[in-house]
């Protein structure tokens, strides 16, 4: 799978990353907390699932040339 745009963002030191995939798979990276075991967690997530604010992260730090198709893998009109 190649990927269309990956998003890094950390906050208060935690991580919150976004990868998507051209077959629409999303991974997200992230630190729950600081301590052992709440660091580097994933989750694979849907179009569906991410926030407004998310799928505008993730548009904003795409290649003008995937814009087209990232805005059809998340629906943004």
């Amino acid at each position: 799978m190649k990927i269309l745009v990956q998003s890094f963002s950390a906050k208060g030191g935690l991580d919150d990353d976004y990868t998507l995939y051209d077959g629409g798979k999303i991974i997200h990276v992230y630190d729950r907390h600081i301590y052992d075991g709440g660091q580097n967690r994933t989750e694979e997530l849907t179009a569906k699932q991410l926030s407004d604010d998310i799928k505008q992260r993730l548009l904003n730090d795409c290649a003008d040339e995937y814009k087209d198709k990232v805005k059809v893998i998340l629906k943004i009109v």
